[in-house]
């Protein structure tokens, strides 16, 4: 079984914000108290926006419906109607467009409410009020929300003020789905393994140096193996996180790393994990003579606080650190930008 990192609902909500693309969701709980940011709190952030969307009216589109009928109405579906002709029934297929609000926008408001209405981690009062906006959709329908579902949405003009709520509904659904696959959270926390971690954290290290710092060019740098022989046999080089300064001499590489233990242990000596070690190095081996580089090893604060340096010459060093996802979001964003502020 892999080890479970325990992270606060607060932070997983602000982590997961950066992975979406949507910073200002974290901007707009600056004024709120850090203990008040539950799952509860961010259904009910959803409302608000269901709210607000409810008295501006839902959106409506021409879609296309499909029916079984006695009566012409719309495009007749020849080989849909093929089988009630052939069996002599007064039915036929016909399809027409219907201005209606069962949009994918829609039923994806709705699907969310009904997943609230469910969610035993959600106050009454939460599950009674997404109740009450469940009943004002009668026409729309709930599908099962998927990852797919949401890759499916696109705004245009006359929809861009769903986008926040979109946003939210996805964020609340990428934390049930962490809480339904390890099952263990509460209102205020999640217990979370390695790979799943480790998954988000690489992609909030690349969204928040993108969004929160103008200085680096932020990408995720694919090398190119520097010796002779078959290349299809070796190994990608691709690093999570690669920073290059906008003068073009400075670059920072980041790897995220979620272990429960920073340390392995070889016949009673502690040392840093030795692969992990030995893929920065490379990756530093294969930058520009020219260029002052720095690797940077993250991994999660599990009770032991790690900050080290080591220095290969002037231009190169390797360094280890730990963070507390169990820090105050302040405490966590001082610590991600002060990785910048560090001189070779």
């Amino acid at each position: 079984m892999e080890p479970l990192f325990k992270v606060p609902i607060r932070n997983l909500f602000c982590l997961l914000s950066y992975v979406n693309d949507m910073p200002e969701l974290v901007e707009s709980l600056n004024d709120v108290d850090e203990d008040l940011i539950t799952y509860d709190f961010i259904a009910k952030r959803f409302l608000d926006e269901v709210n607000a969307l409810n008295r501006c009216g839902l959106v409506k589109n021409y879609i296309v419906e499909k029916k079984s009928t006695s009566r012409i109405g719309g495009r007749m579906m020849m080989n849909d109607s093929i089988p009630y002709i052939v069996a002599r029934k007064p039915i036929i297929v016909c399809e027409k467009d219907e201005y209606s609000a069962n949009i994918l926008l829609n039923q994806v408001m709705k699907s969310t409410l009904k997943a609230i209405c469910v969610n035993r981690y959600v106050k009454e009062e939460t599950r009674k009020r997404s109740f009450m906006y469940l009943e004002l959709m009668p026409e729309v329908d709930t599908p099962p929300l998927t990852k797919e579902v949401f890759s499916r949405i696109y705004f245009g003009r006359h929809d861009v003020h769903y986008k926040r709520m979109v946003h939210i509904a996805k964020l609340l659904h990428e934390l049930t789905l962490l809480s339904h696959k390890h099952g263990n959270w509460s209102l205020f926390s999640a217990e979370l393994d390695e790979t799943s971690l480790n998954q988000i954290f690489e992609k909030f290290l690349f969204h928040f140096y993108r969004i929160e710092q103008q200085d680096y060019r932020v990408h995720a740098e694919v090398m190119q193996w520097q010796l002779k022989g078959n290349p299809s046999l070796l190994p990608s080089m691709r690093t999570d996180v690669s920073l290059t300064h906008k003068n073009g001499s400075e670059k920072i590489i980041i790897d995220a790393k979620f272990y429960k233990n920073v340390f392995q242990e070889n016949y009673g000596k502690s040392s840093f994990h030795s692969h992990n070690m030995y893929q920065l190095y490379t990756y530093l081996m294969h930058q520009p003579e020219e260029m002052n580089v720095r690797g940077i090893l993250i991994y999660p604060f599990n009770g032991v606080e790690v900050d080290e340096t080591f220095r290969w010459d002037e231009r190169m060093t390797m360094e280890v650190m730990t963070l507390n996802l169990d820090d105050s979001w302040k405490g966590i964003y001082g610590k991600m930008m002060g990785v910048l502020g560090k001189n070779i």
